[in-house]
């Protein structure tokens, strides 16, 4: 599976990143995962075409639906048998979701009701989902 994780964001914690690259390197084992910082952009703007091919689409909205961490493998899964191999996962600005991308998300998804730096959600995404995987190959991460 490829997984891709866009993000409006303009700035970066070089702390966070070593935490993100832990988390890429273990989820490594599971799927393909790219991160794609978008630090220009217009509020018409989507997400780009050359990440879109064969892609589906899922918002983070903190009015998005919300999972436990075996609901959310699960779905993963779900959407694998449906032979959805590529993911694009999109966390919107500080001023909310690009109008541009409402027009392309298929799924809204909801880490939590709070509201965190983009960094931050990059890195809560990213535990997330290698918790999913190591769910679904019956790994010991979870217990």
């Amino acid at each position: 599976m490829k997984i891709s994780i866009v993000s409006y964001q303009k700035n970066r914690n070089a702390e966070l990143q070593g935490a993100e690259g832990e988390y890429l390197k273990r989820l490594s084992r599971h799927a393909n995962v790219e991160r794609h910082a978008i630090g220009k952009w217009k509020d018409a703007d989507g997400v780009p075409d050359r990440l879109l091919r064969g892609a589906y689409v899922i918002g983070l909205y903190i009015g998005g639906k919300q999972f436990t961490s075996e609901k959310l493998a699960g779905h993963l899964q779900q959407l694998m048998n449906q032979g959805r191999s590529h993911l694009v996962l999109v966390i919107g600005a500080a001023e909310g979701m690009p109008q541009g991308v409402e027009r392309q998300v298929q799924e809204r998804w909801s880490l939590s009701s709070l509201t965190f730096s983009h960094q931050l959600v990059r890195l809560l995404l990213l535990e997330a989902l290698y918790r999913s995987f190591d769910i679904l190959a019956g790994g010991r991460y979870h217990k």
